[in-house]
């Protein structure tokens, strides 16, 4: 009975010093990992305090501009003449150079947008989506908050559902390609805590569902390994030691139950 304990205990030891050198070395998540997948590395993005452009500002600086190039235009002032020149100062170009007009202005000018949209990032994110099965048709991940998209091959739009969950829509993906996106994630992110992790999904037109690897930006109770070396062949150590420890009973048990059965025939 105690010998079929110590067998047990060592099968255990075994099996999980083997998991944890394969954890630890990188080789677990190639195991464990199905035919479409994704690696999404999440971190913070920084900016200076105050750093954006409100469209209101942007408004109240353009008429207050306009004003004062009317006000000093020679020939504005001969042709619509003082009254003219009044009137469109006070009632034209407020009405003109509003918030909403300045909003529109900037959606329509991509480049512009991209800039003045920096102020609204909270998050990036570096995602690898590998597709090692057959070829795939219309490749989503869902990303909460996602602003911008871009990829270094292919495609990376953004869509947005019915539910407000945003998604990148990666297009088809042939057998074995993989794609490398930068992705930008706004307030919405944050607001989701913890559950971001689990808003994050990949699928297929076939309803095929991935796996998705997250690695995110808090840190975690294993964070220090990552940055002192002797830790973590401090760690390897101990679980090879296991490993070898945990073989080397098994084997004993083998050749003693060998034996035992060789001397009885």
């Amino acid at each position: 009975m105690a010998g079929s304990r110590l067998v047990i205990a060592a099968a255990l030891g075994l099996a999980t010093s083997l998991a944890g050198l394969l954890t630890m070395t990188g080789h677990m998540r190639g195991l464990v990992t199905p035919a479409l997948s994704a690696e999404v590395q999440l971190s913070d993005y920084l900016l200076p305090s105050g750093f954006g452009v409100q469209p209101q500002e942007v408004a109240d600086f353009l008429a207050a501009e306009l004003a004062k190039r009317v006000e000093n235009d020679i020939a504005l002032r001969v042709a619509l003449g003082d009254e003219g020149q009044q009137r469109l100062i006070e009632i034209v170009l407020p009405r003109l150079v509003t918030t909403t007009v300045v909003q529109e202005m900037i959606k329509d000018i991509p480049p512009l947008a991209r800039v003045l949209s920096l102020a609204e990032f909270r998050m990036a994110a570096q995602v690898v989506v590998r597709n090692s099965g057959p070829d795939r048709p219309d490749v989503v991940l869902t990303l909460p908050g996602a602003l911008l998209a871009e990829a270094e091959t292919g495609s990376a739009a953004i869509t947005t559902a019915s539910t407000g969950l945003t998604a990148v829509m990666l297009g088809d993906m042939a057998a074995g390609e993989m794609r490398v996106l930068r992705a930008w994630l706004g307030q919405a992110a944050l607001d989701a805590g913890p559950g971001l992790g689990r808003s994050v999904l990949l699928g297929d037109g076939n309803g095929d569902s991935g796996r998705v690897w997250i690695y995110d930006r808090e840190g975690w109770y294993g964070a220090d390994l990552q940055a002192i070396a002797w830790a973590r062949w401090l760690v390897a150590g101990v679980l090879l030691i296991v490993l070898v420890a945990s073989g080397f009973v098994l084997g004993i048990a083998a050749l003693t139950t060998r034996g035992g059965r060789i001397s009885r025939a």
